[in-house]
């Protein structure tokens, strides 16, 4: 006992506790590091991993919807711009008024926008009654698709021959003087209305 307080030997007995000091010290070190070091390093790459992992998979499923040229356009994606060949939409009785619909993409993504004469429905109203459509008659079955990017349009148009349509799809009276309102639904896309006018004399 007394020799392991007080050391016994050729040199100082500070050189002997010396010695003690770094033989005891220098375990109890590395012990430390290596706790310290598996605790903090563990905790520390956990989290960070974690959301990464997460926030990966949502960005890139989102640009890859984003990104696709070749989505078909839905109706919200649309809009419909009615207009008529007369200026200020003012025809002589017997005219034949060629109408005009302006579709624009709205949306912030390009599409492909397919027209199908089979799918578009004009009609044409005075007051109460329903003077011309051209649902329930039969018609082209041609198609086309075009791409739209954001803002793009393209146009569709009709000519009506001014006449009532009567039952069979058959041309029935001409259209007198007065006021018409043009209502469409083309291929999905409602548009407003337009209105128009038959006069007798349009000077």
């Amino acid at each position: 006992m007394s020799s392991v307080l007080y050391p016994v030997g050729p040199l100082p007995p500070k050189v002997y506790w010396v010695r003690r000091l770094l033989v005891l010290g220098v375990p109890l070190i590395l012990i430390l590091i290596i706790a310290v070091s598996c605790t903090g390093g563990g905790g520390g790459k956990s989290p960070t991993h974690s959301t990464g992992a997460g926030a990966n998979p949502t960005t890139s499923a989102t640009d890859s919807a984003t990104a696709d040229p070749n989505a078909a356009c839905v109706p919200g994606d649309l809009s419909a711009v009615l207009d008529t060949s007369a200026d200020g939409s003012i025809y002589p009785v017997g005219a034949s008024p060629v109408f005009t619909a302006t579709i624009t993409n709205v949306s912030s993504t390009t599409c492909k926008f397919t027209s199908s004469a089979a799918n578009e429905k004009w009609t044409v109203w005075t007051g109460p009654t329903k003077f011309w459509t051209t649902a329930g008659c039969p018609q082209s079955d041609t198609s086309s698709t075009k791409k739209l990017s954001p803002q793009a349009s393209t146009q569709l148009s009709i000519t009506w021959d001014g006449k009532q349509l009567d039952p069979g799809c058959k041309a029935g009276a001409t259209a007198e003087a007065g006021t018409y309102v043009l209502h469409a639904r083309l291929d999905g896309v409602k548009a407003q209305q337009v209105i128009f006018h038959f006069h007798t004399n349009t000077q």
